[in-house]
């Protein structure tokens, strides 16, 4: 009988150490990129093309405006860039994007708060459109926030898309940021020079 209880309890007590021994696995699964994910995660493919949409949105506004307010040689770069940049981008492509983002982004904040500029009608509307493009940038960068924020990189991420979701988990705060900065002096200089501000531009700065 000694024996019999002896003997099941060294069978319980491995399976006890093979079931904390899968368990040990299953957290490395997990934490090398396998196993079960979350509803709040998003593979790398989707981090990086959301991002670019929002990022075409906030250059091709940066253009719009930039030409809008007479700067037309850095609204060429501008635009360019804007079509430069596709799906599946690489890290390289978006790095190159977001310096040419923030070039552009200077010149126009440096132009919407110096010497008064004389705008028709036309450079108005042009101005409006390009704000409602920015806003659309930043509803997308700040909807994609909690995403990027619970990304977990994993074997895969050493190249390709998992480059680039890396680099945007690690710049997107700044970049939300510099775009809302530059949303707010578009509304500011808007309203000073009587642009009629689109619903989407005064809604998005709630996000911000």
């Amino acid at each position: 009988m000694k024996k019999i209880t002896l003997a099941a309890l060294i069978v319980s007590g491995s399976l006890l150490t093979l079931n904390a021994a899968f368990a040990q696995f299953g957290d490395l699964k997990k934490s090398l990129g396998g196993g079960d994910k979350t509803a709040d995660s998003a593979s790398a493919e989707q981090i990086v093309s959301k991002y670019i949409v929002g990022s075409k949105s906030v250059i091709t506004a940066d253009a719009k405006m930039l030409e809008a307010v007479g700067l037309k040689d850095e609204a060429a770069i501008a635009n360019l860039q804007a079509k430069n940049l596709t799906e599946g981008a690489s890290k390289d492509s978006l790095e190159e994007t977001a310096k040419i983002q923030t070039e552009s982004s200077k010149a126009l904040e440096a132009k919407l708060t110096g010497d008064k500029v004389k705008m028709d009608a036309a450079s108005k509307k042009l101005f409006a459109d390009g704000m409602k493009d920015l806003a659309g940038g930043v509803v997308k960068y700040v909807g994609m926030s909690k995403e990027v924020s619970s990304f977990k990189p994993s074997l895969g991420s050493v190249s390709g898309s998992g480059k680039s979701a890396i680099y945007i988990a690690k710049t997107l705060p700044d970049a939300i940021k510099n775009v809302g900065r530059t949303l707010k002096s578009s509304i500011d200089f808007a309203k000073a020079n009587d642009i009629k501000v689109p619903k989407e531009a005064s809604d998005a700065t709630s996000l911000l």
